[in-house]
């Protein structure tokens, strides 16, 4: 030990040496999932609450479209749809009923407004009768004797002064006279009743029978107005609960109606033509599809995939995802059907990453990616496990070197490199990679060699991360690579299938 630190190297083992060149490889990503079918259908429970399953058909069986499936217990909807129906009738009885009340209320309230209309149109007349006719009248009889007293009071009065001249030269006697100014007294006296009488019509009688008159008609009319009032809120009343009876009814019926589509539905026959699978969640699913099982509403019973048209569903793992896009190609086998390939391309990719087990990798990240194979089958079946290499890309003339050749360290890469007979690491920057090749893109040139291998002690050369902080937040890490994305085993002649 004391030889070897003053200063004599310890020899290098005979290590694999590679000369660094370009070439041209694939991008392929290996990856596993089940087979599915592009199109396949639901078949859930459509009855309400919980049922029981009294038949169901084998699973494997190839089914048309009408097919009977499943058989669902039914006995307490059928005595539902009984009472259903004596619901039924009581509420249409009771609509009926409300109808023929709305009715006989609408023709007793038009009659009364008809009364009131009369009412008013009575009273209406009445006023204009005594306005234009009845108090015209008056007061034309009224101003008729006002004038005839004061044309009687001008005669009198003339009587008068001729009689005086009389008397005074003894034609007439006094008494004459005496009778003479009574009638002209008593004609002023008429004159001043005339005048009183047409003056009391003026200012109290005709205004005050007007003023009754348009009382009565203000009354007629607020009478009309409440008959109508009265009415509209009746009728509103009794419309309200004719649709509230009409609301009961239709609501039994469609009561009546749902549990008789519930009834037909305790049959469930096949939507379209496909292969009877046996939905289970998931592995951890204890439901057993069989007779006798309890299910619910919505649960999903069976599914019928159209096995014409495939794809196969993958995970990716979230640091491949940008690697991948749509219309990418990829070959597929399938397991159980050995030396047969199929074609397809990548059609689609989760925006989300796909929910994980927490028990088992909760910081997994994956992302579901389907595959759409080309053409149409008859012999294939779906949730069969499926290998589906997808090829990213075609490198051309890239400075390349194998896979083995590159240690990592933090988020650095380094390969080894012959410095005065010893490997030394060199910092180099990576491009994409294969399971045998990872792209250079800086950091060697051509024709350099580096080391395939080196010993354990080589390892330690490698430059501490300078983030100590990410690496205590991280955890201690092993001084060695760990293998680019891409590196995982796979034959060599897989690259011949893309050629």
């Amino acid at each position: 030990m004391a030889y070897t630190r003053l200063g004599r190297a310890v020899p290098t083992p005979n290590v694999q040496l590679y000369t660094v060149a370009r070439r041209s490889f694939p991008i392929v990503l290996e990856e596993k999932g089940e087979l599915k079918a592009i199109n396949t259908t639901d078949i859930r429970c459509e009855l309400e609450g919980r049922s029981t399953v009294i038949w169901v058909i084998e699973e494997g069986t190839r089914v048309r479209k009408g097919d009977k499936l499943v058989e669902l217990a039914c006995d307490e909807i059928e005595n539902k749809i009984r009472q259903a129906e004596i619901d039924v009738t009581a509420a249409q009885a009771a609509y009926e009923a409300a109808q023929k009340d709305l009715q006989i209320l609408i023709g007793k309230n038009e009659s009364e407004i008809r009364a009131a209309e009369v009412a008013l149109w009575l009273a209406e007349q009445t006023l204009l009768k005594y306005k234009e006719g009845e108090a015209v009248e008056l007061r034309q009889k009224l101003d008729l004797a006002l004038k005839k007293a004061e044309k009687q009071y001008e005669q009198a009065r003339d009587t008068l002064k001729d009689s005086e001249e009389l008397y005074q030269k003894g034609y007439i006697t006094r008494i004459d006279l005496e009778q003479d100014r009574f009638r002209e007294y008593s004609s002023q006296i008429e004159v001043q009743t005339a005048k009183l009488a047409l003056k009391v019509a003026d200012e109290f009688t005709i205004p005050m029978n007007i003023a009754d008159l348009q009382s009565k008609v203000d009354k007629a009319r607020q009478d009309l107005d409440r008959a109508r009032k009265e009415a509209a809120a009746s009728e509103a009343k009794s419309r309200a609960e004719l649709e509230s009876k009409e609301g009961q009814f239709r609501l039994k019926q469609e009561n009546l109606a749902k549990l008789k589509d519930q009834k037909s539905k305790a049959t469930i026959l096949a939507p379209t033509e496909g292969l009877v699978v046996y939905y289970k969640e998931g592995f951890w699913d204890d439901f057993q599809m069989k007779a006798g099982a309890s299910v619910h509403e919505r649960q999903i019973l069976i599914q019928l995939p159209d096995t014409s048209r495939m794809k196969v569903v993958v995970r990716i793992h979230e640091a491949k995802t940008e690697m991948v896009k749509p219309g990418l190609p990829a070959t597929v086998e399938v397991e159980g059907l050995a030396g047969q390939q199929f074609h397809g391309r990548v059609t689609k990719i989760a925006v989300l990453a796909a929910p994980q087990m927490r028990w088992m990798n909760p910081n997994l990240k994956e992302y579901e990616t389907e595959i759409e194979l080309d053409g149409t089958f008859t012999n294939l079946k779906p949730n069969v496990t499926a290998r589906a290499p997808i090829l990213v890309t075609e490198l051309r003339n890239v400075l390349a070197v194998p896979v083995q050749a590159v240690f990592s360290k933090g988020d650095k890469h380094y390969v080894f490199v012959d410095q005065k007979g010893e490997p030394s690491p060199l910092e180099v920057r990576l491009g994409l990679a294969s399971s045998e090749y990872v792209e250079i893109k800086d950091g060697l040139r051509e024709g350099q060699t580096v080391y395939l291998a080196v010993p354990e002690e080589a390892r330690l050369k490698l430059p501490e991360v300078q983030d100590a902080g990410r690496e205590r937040r991280r955890g201690p890490r092993p001084p060695v690579m760990t293998r680019p994305v891409g590196a995982e085993s796979r034959p060599a002649s897989r690259r011949a299938r893309w050629e």
